[in-house]
C-alpha cells in the first residue's frame, strides 16, 4: 500500500534499509554511542496496540502493561491527520540500561513502527528531535 513521508533531522545517518525496514537511520551520540532508527510497516494491526507496546517493553526487559495502564503509558498526537500513539520506555540492565522512543501509526491499512532505541542519555537529548520527526510524518 501506499506508504508514508517524513522530514529525519539533519544529523540522523540514512542506513540501507533491510527486508523488515523501510527505513534505518544511525543517530550519532558522544564518544561514538549510538542509537538506532529503525521504521517498519506490517499489515493490519500486528495484534493490536497493547501487543506492541508489550513487545517493545520485553525487549527492554521490563514487565508488560495491562490494557487499564494503557492510557498512563502513552502520548497520543494527531498530526496531518494520522493517528499516533508515543511512548518513552527505559529498560535495560544495570550494566546496559535503554530507552526507547516508539511511535504507532495505523496507515493505509498496515501499522507503521517508528522506534529510536540507545543509550539512555543519547535518546534523551534526542527525544525533542524524534518528537520533531513523528510530527513530520503525512501520508503521500
Amino acid at each position: 500500500g501506499p506508504g508514508l513521508k517524513w522530514t529525519a533531522p539533519v544529523n540522523w545517518q540514512s542506513r540501507p534499509a533491510s527486508a523488515m525496514r523501510k527505513a534505518t537511520y544511525s543517530v550519532p551520540g558522544e564518544n561514538g554511542a549510538a542509537g538506532d532508527l529503525s521504521v517498519t510497516a506490517f499489515p493490519g494491526d500486528v495484534g493490536g496496540e497493547l501487543a506492541n507496546l508489550n513487545r517493545w517493553r520485553g525487549q527492554l526487559q521490563l514487565p508488560p502493561l495491562a490494557e487499564t495502564e494503557i492510557a498512563g503509558a502513552v502520548t497520543r498526537l494527531s498530526p496531518n491527520g494520522l493517528n499516533i500513539t508515543l511512548v518513552d520506555f527505559s529498560g535495560g540492565t544495570a550494566e546496559k540500561p535503554v530507552r526507547l522512543l516508539g511511535a504507532i501509526v495505523p496507515f493505509g491499512g498496515a501499522t507503521w513502527f517508528f522506534k529510536l532505541t540507545g543509550p539512555v542519555n543519547l535518546v534523551a537529548k534526542e527525544k525533542p528531535a524524534f518528537l520533531n520527526f513523528v510530527q513530520s510524518l503525512q501520508a503521500p
